[in-house]
């Protein structure tokens, strides 16, 4: 999820401008109504990009709320409102339970290979046990039937897979001190992944199945000689859809501890996604970096928390991401250098193809 930024919302109830205004007060329903549409009002990021007109949203969704109104029924009112959104980055929460999370419309390899992950993967080291690597380590927690990195070599060519960008699930969706704690603890099991690879030249890591968590540019600065650009950040701002602040800069810093600064190849898809973007994009300014695969997500903004007066926590996109060039990544993505695309026929034949091309690449690379 990345950096989780918190705000309680204020008590004061809100009415769009224009809106019959009364003096009696509101209702517990009401107010949480108010104060969840002025939330995304003032801050949530890509209005125009989604093509969705928020305010029509008030007129159309505000008569539908009373003080009769049952939490559960507000809740399923609040998801019609965001569903045309499409953004993964939007959750509606009671307590620890997330009891909605948008999807965006780019997740073909989600929706392709959600359901036999494991299958996947099985195809995935066997085309890599056949092409000489050793056996696959996995180091780390286990959450979902994985942990948190699988590493593999042939002599001059390593593998690292990264799952996703945190190590426990606390790390991703717990307090400040948690997701601080678990960055530590991340950090350590890369460089630990690594060290084995020393002596290597040329690094395939994968990324395919990252939906993100945190330290996206913390993990570059294993494959960085000096600081770099990034990328850029805008932060949304009250006052209009398009209100924006000032660009700001963020920056890869080489650390200390195993590095590798040869040439690398990443493999992406449009499963990778938040934190692990943040990697692909960090890693992509390299000259001697290859991306392989299908764009990523576009889903990078960190998410902007908010509590309600009902209870209930919710998610959003507040920010906007740019390269270094200018270009916007949100619903875009990463772009590949070398696309290839994982399909549910090539797994039924035992097929890798984005990981056989990336082979391909990385032998290409060897120094002879």
């Amino acid at each position: 999820m990345k950096l989780i930024v918190t705000l309680t919302a204020a008590l004061l109830s809100f009415s769009l401008a224009g809106a019959a205004q009364t003096s009696a007060p509101l209702s517990l329903p009401e107010e949480s109504f108010e104060q969840f549409w002025q939330a995304f009002r003032d801050n949530y990021a890509f209005f125009p990009l989604k093509k969705v007109d928020w305010d029509s949203t008030y007129r159309v969704s505000r008569p539908q709320v009373t003080a009769q109104t049952h939490p559960d029924s507000l809740v399923l009112l609040f998801e019609q409102m965001v569903q045309p959104l499409h953004d993964g980055h939007i959750t509606i929460s009671r307590g620890e339970a997330v009891i909605y999370k948008g999807e965006s419309r780019r997740n073909a390899f989600k929706q392709a290979f959600k359901t036999i992950q494991p299958d996947f993967w099985r195809v995935a080291y066997a085309d890599l046990r056949q092409a000489g690597f050793g056996p696959i380590k996995g180091t780390g927690p286990t959450f979902k039937g994985k942990q948190v990195i699988y590493s593999s070599r042939n002599g001059a060519v390593g593998y690292l897979h990264l799952s996703r960008n945190f190590a426990d699930i606390t790390g991703a969706i717990g307090t400040e001190a948690q997701e601080q704690a678990d960055q530590r603890k991340l950090e350590k099991l890369f460089a630990q992944a690594l060290k084995p690879l020393a002596g290597c030249q040329v690094l395939m890591l994968d990324l395919r199945d990252n939906g993100g968590g945190h330290s996206g540019y913390e993990l570059a600065g294993h494959f960085a000689a000096e600081r770099y650009l990034a990328n850029y950040k805008a932060l949304r701002q009250p006052g209009g859809y398009d209100q924006f602040s000032e660009l700001q800069p963020y920056y890869v810093t080489p650390l200390r501890g195993p590095r590798f600064l040869g040439p690398l190849v990443v493999l992406t898809s449009d499963q990778t996604a938040s934190a692990a973007e943040d990697l692909t994009i960090s890693l992509a300014q390299r000259p001697e970096v290859t991306l392989v695969g299908t764009a990523t997500k576009g889903m990078l903004s960190d998410m902007h928390s908010v509590h309600l007066p009902n209870g209930l926590d919710i998610t959003l996109s507040n920010q906007r991401y740019t390269t270094p060039t200018g270009q916007q990544l949100e619903d875009v993505g990463v772009q590949p250098d070398i696309r290839m695309e994982n399909t549910a026929a090539d797994l039924s034949q035992g097929h890798d193809p984005v990981l056989k091309k990336a082979l391909e690449v990385a032998r290409q690379k060897i120094s002879h």
